[in-house]
């Protein structure tokens, strides 16, 4: 049934395939409604109570039935076209078969039969809807307007209505509209999309150019030779094209036996027809009525039809989708795309590979190559060099430059003055005064530099192994050459190897790069041939030439992916290339190339298998078993007219053959167990399942077929109140409605509700003056699930670096969860040569809601580019340290200025929006240098607190000084207040104890003064009183005198034996005199002889 949709006839006029999905999607209800009820009824008898419905039929005609009718006359109508035009395909097969079940009887069959067949072909047409899509692309490598000399001014034209002989203006970043010569200027022309040159082609006056190619920087005045289909680009997409409609026409080869399979089957039925019709005729006999022919054909055909039923084409239907889908199964996340079935039939006979170089063998990223020196300049001092003139530049050749000499920690010399030559390279002056020249031959002999033979072998050399060779001259002296080269993927060369032990005879590269390029890239790979610089025609003759897999990825590569028995598109090439393809590689692009090979050469096998074995093998046994067997051995007519129905049966058994033989290929090479997918799939059909139980089919079908023209005049009535009930529009308190009538602009509604000519007719959009809205520059937010995918990848990361470092002490750590870096936008060059990056988000309103909305299609994106052109004009005035550490502030009224003025410029009222302002968020080094950062503020934090240590052990040492000097003269001041306070209480005490020797107490002094008067006045002389009591004084001074010394003499041994050990012997038991006896208290010790030890073995028993 796929023959009848064939998109390779117009592949770039669009076809609608919605009629074939709905229409296939009715049979699929169709017949989902007649099979419902009795495996309903079958999974009650398991205790699974589903809903269902008593009738199979609508409107008296059963639902398979209705199915079968439709669908095969849509078959039928096909295969009749077909059979007029002289081919037998499968359909008609099909359409026999549908009939004959018809005819019997089983419309379930018929039915079945035909649905098998439509899903098929749904799969086909959405297949190759996805490609004509993407082949209408093939009309983007023109431009739609360029620019045109006439009469000595620029004037812009459609490319369609350029001639031979105009003379195309094309600037930086355009795209050359024609075929040409060029007239005037120099640029770097990218011819990728042409070529597969991976490196940029520096063209100037009189060389010739391509329609589709890129020019990168200079603008250049180009002669035109060739236009439109002409041109080498239509010729691409003419051969595209071309190729595509020969490969659909192909024949499959279920399609070359189903020309055998109904001419078989139709005269095996005309036999099983004779035969049985002889069979059953007879003459009357005694016991049996005669039978003639009439009644022998009429019962001859029961077995006739059990034949073409047995015979149905289900199997060879059934036999390539089945092993295909199996085969899709099977490649499910490997990142293998496979079209269709005819690809991998294809990819099975193939024993030769053709493979583009760039971005197929090649990872189509520059690297940098040799590093050639002369004399005594070192090969880091000429990097050094070179990365200083290029750090400017922003040509591809210039970024492995500086990528790898920031990789060798090589720093540039500060730059005065810098300029680009566009097809030559760059000059440039050191803040030292050095004069630096990066670039071709040419650019040193127009500079008047010497190129002497020693830098012409270099050159030779480089151009030798396929580099692309930079000079490095500096002060007028040619310090050496530098190449950059393609690099070769790591895999490459194992699945060659590998391709080769699978039988693959010819591994051919063919690129349009330069011979020394692709030899360069083919030393290691072990290729049987290489064909180097060749047009995208070139490709497409060479691999149609035999039958071959043809693997790349360009624009350049679609006629040979479409001519090429097999094209296998690299997924992250060009949306052209993987639609001309056959096979897109959507992950690595050749890892899983030599498991395809296999997987498709088992995948034919598994066809071929379905369709002899299973498809005729099956069928033609289930003829004899139907046809011949079954009326011979028939107990009785009854059984003999039920031959259709086991040939029903019968055929049911070949089609699970084929798709169980198929199923094999879900198991190929297939080593990890099974995921868990199974048990979600369970838990979802239990949770169904529990809202299907709620809902009563049966009764609402049973209703609605009883009121079905007042439900449709509901509908209806619904469906025209809901049109009118479309121009109620809603305008809120903080909205203006802009109002569209047939694409003329009506006047703005204001708040409240309004009532409008219904859409289509109008359309109002609703815009919010007073909201302000933001646009960020240089990151965007994410959603949630962005958010936590990103979390998850940053996660990941932070586990594997583990660097060590403390990322919250940074720039690194300022971004939200939800906020990615757009490196494009945020990354700015300052004045000094200097990168910095700057998050920032513009805050705007809308002032004119007409013009905002009709004035850009994406006012933000406008916005944004012009933020990001004035930070880097911001930028691009100040030095590096002056913009990191400049007032914020005033920076951000800056570029709120400028902006307002930008957008001015861009649009008369300024896109209708009013500038609210904006608000830089980070301005800080790129987040590639932020490790060098961490260093730096690690060892300023480690300086600064060395420093703050020393000055706080200063601190402790002066402060324990003062500490211990002020104990110090405390400790003197309190030793003679004490020596002082001892020297009084020692005076006084002298002065007391000389009172205490010379004179009496007063009291004593008066006793005897009392003494004296009493014994005067008793009578006694005076003289012999006086003498009396002087002579008791003397006696009592005298004893004052002797305790007075006694006690200084105590004290005297108190203060001589304080702090020693003492023993005091008070001898109040021994008579006579008293005495007070000190002495050593070792003196009373007396020796104690020792004791020899006795050890164990002297001790007595």
């Amino acid at each position: 049934m796929h023959r009848e949709f064939n998109p390779a006839e117009s592949p770039f006029r669009p076809r609608s395939n919605v009629g074939l999905y709905a229409f296939t999607g009715l049979l699929l209800a169709l017949l989902a409604a007649d099979l419902w009820p009795p495996l309903a009824g079958w999974l009650r008898g398991l205790g699974l109570d589903l809903p269902s419905w008593n009738s199979r039929e609508i409107l008296g005609v059963r639902f398979a039935l209705a199915a079968a009718v439709l669908g095969g006359a849509r078959v039928l109508y096909g295969s009749l076209e077909q059979l007029t035009a002289g081919k037998i395909g499968a359909d008609l097969a099909v359409a026999v078969a549908c009939i004959a079940a018809i005819l019997i009887g089983e419309p379930l069959v018929a039915a079945e039969v035909v649905v098998i067949g439509l899903v098929g072909e749904c799969l086909e047409a959405a297949t190759f809807d996805r490609t004509q899509r993407a082949l209408r692309g093939l009309a983007e490598l023109f431009p739609t307007r360029c620019w045109v000399m006439r009469e000595g001014v620029e004037t812009r034209v459609f490319t369609g209505e350029l001639v031979v002989g105009d003379r195309v203006v094309v600037k930086p970043g355009g795209k050359i509209p024609a075929d040409g010569v060029v007239l005037d200027g120099r640029t770097a022309l990218d011819t990728s999309a042409l070529t597969g040159e991976s490196l940029p082609r520096e063209v100037g006056p009189g060389d010739a150019v391509f329609a589709g190619t890129l020019v990168q920087n200079g603008s250049i005045t180009v002669d035109v030779k060739k236009v439109a289909s002409e041109t080498v680009a239509g010729r691409v997409i003419d051969l595209t094209a071309s190729a595509l409609r020969d490969k659909g026409n192909a024949e499959r080869l279920a399609d070359r036996l189903a020309r055998y399979f109904l001419p078989v089957v139709l005269g095996l039925a005309a036999l099983t027809f004779a035969f049985n019709a002889w069979l059953q005729l007879r003459p009357a006999t005694a016991d049996k009525p005669a039978v003639g022919f009439n009644t022998a054909a009429r019962l001859a055909v029961y077995p006739t039809l059990a034949v073409l039923v047995a015979a149905c084409p289900c199997p060879l239907v059934l036999a390539t989708p089945a092993a295909v889908v199996a085969a899709l199964g099977r490649l499910a996340g490997t990142g293998v795309l496979v079209k269709g079935g005819s690809a991998l039939e294809r990819l099975a006979a193939v024993t030769a590979f053709a493979f583009d170089k760039t971005g197929t063998l090649t990872e189509g990223k520059l690297e940098l190559g040799d590093v050639l020196p002369l004399g005594s300049t070192s090969p880091d001092e000429l990097l050094r060099t070179a990365a200083t003139a290029e750090t400017r530049s922003e040509h591809p050749i210039a970024r492995p430059i500086a990528s790898a000499a920031s990789d060798r920690a090589l720093s540039p010399d500060g730059i005065e003055t810098f300029e680009a030559h566009p097809g030559g390279g760059v000059t440039a002056t050191t803040s030292g005064g050095s004069a630096i020249t990066v670039g071709t031959r040419r650019l040193l002999e127009l500079r008047e530099i010497p190129v002497s033979d020693e830098v012409s072998a270099l050159l030779a050399r480089l151009d030798a192994t396929g580099q692309t060779a930079l000079l490095v001259a500096r002060d007028g002296v040619v310090l050496g050459a530098i190449g950059v080269r393609d690099r070769v993927r790591p895999e490459a060369a194992a699945v060659l190897a590998e391709l080769r032990d699978l039988g693959i005879s010819s591994i051919v590269m063919l690129t349009g790069d330069r011979e020394p390029a692709a030899n360069a890239v083919a030393a290691g790979l072990h290729l049987t041939e290489v064909r180097a610089e060749l047009l995208p025609t070139a490709k497409a003759e060479a691999v149609a030439a035999r039958p071959s897999a043809f693997v790349g990825d360009g624009i350049n590569d679609a006629p040979a992916l479409a001519r090429a028995t097999v094209g296998i598109a690299i997924g992250s090439g060009t949306e052209i290339a993987a639609a001309a393809g056959d096979v897109v590689m959507m992950g690595d692009p050749l890892r899983p190339l030599p498991m395809l090979v296999r997987l498709s050469r088992e995948t034919a096998r598994v066809i071929r298998q379905n369709i002899v074995w299973f498809g005729f093998g099956v069928n033609l046994v289930g003829v004899v078993l139907t046809g011949w067997l079954w009326p011979l051995f028939a107990p009785s007519a009854e059984w003999f007219e039920r031959a259709p129905l086991a040939g029903v049966i019968y055929h049911q058994l070949g089609s699970l053959a084929v798709l169980l033989n198929s199923m094999r290929l879900l198991a190929f090479e297939r080593t990890s167990a099974p995921d868990s997918r199974l048990g979600r799939v369970r838990e979802r059909y239990q949770a169904f399942d529990r809202w299907l139980a709620t809902v009563h089919f049966d009764d609402l079908f049973h209703e609605a077929t009883h009121r079905w023209k007042s439900i449709g005049a509901g509908v209806l009535g619904f469906a025209l109140l809901a049109w009118f009930a479309s121009g109620l529009t809603q305008i809120a308190a903080n909205e203006v409605g802009v109002v569209q009538r047939f694409g003329a602009v009506g006047d703005d509604l204001s708040p409240g509700l309004h009532v409008r000519w219904p859409w289509p007719i109008e359309t109002v959009t609703r815009v919010r003056p007073a909201e302000i809205r933001t646009v960020e520059v240089g990151f965007r937010l994410l959603s949630e699930e962005k958010t936590r995918e990103l979390n998850r990848a940053r996660a990941a990361q932070q586990t594997l670096r583990r660097s060590g470092s403390d990322a919250a002490m940074t720039w690194a750590a300022a971004h939200a969860d939800n906020v990615i870096r757009v490196s494009d936008e945020s990354l700015l060059a300052t004045g000094d040569g200097s990168l910095v990056e700057l998050l920032a988000t513009v805050r705007y309103t809308i002032d004119t809601p007409r013009a905002y909305v009709f004035g850009s299609a994406d006012p933000d994106a406008v916005i944004r580019s012009a933020a990001e052109s004035v930070f880097r004009e911001l930028a691009a005035g100040q030095p590096f340290l002056d913009l990191l550490t400049a007032n914020r502030a005033a920076f951000e009224a800056r570029a709120t200025e400028r902006l307002a003025r930008r957008l001015k410029d861009v649009s008369p009222d300024g896109l209708g929006v009013k500038l609210d302002g904006l608000t830089v968020h980070d301005l800080h080094p790129p987040q590639e240098v932020v490790a060098s950062y961490h260093a730096v503020a690690e060892a300023i934090q480690r300086r600064d607190k060395a420093v703050n240590d020393a000055e706080a052990d200063a601190m402790r040492v002066r402060r324990r000084a003062d500490e211990e000097a002020m104990r110090v003269v405390r400790s003197a001041d309190a030793d003679a207040s004490r020596k002082l306070a001892d020297a009084s209480a020692t005076r006084d005490a002298f002065l007391a104890w000389a009172e205490a020797r010379s004179k009496l107490p007063p009291g004593e002094e008066a006793k005897l003064s009392t003494e004296k008067e009493s014994r005067i006045k008793a009578g006694e002389p005076a003289a012999v009183v006086e003498k009396d009591l002087a002579d008791r004084r003397q006696k009592l001074l005298a004893d004052r005198r002797a305790l007075t010394e006694f006690r200084l003499v105590l004290d005297a041994a108190v203060q001589v034996l304080r702090g020693r050990d003492k023993i005091l012997i008070d001898a109040d038991n021994l008579p006579g005199k008293r005495h007070l006896l000190l002495m050593d208290p070792e003196f009373p010790r007396l020796p104690i002889p020792a004791v020899p030890r006795v050890g164990p073995d002297q001790r007595e028993p």
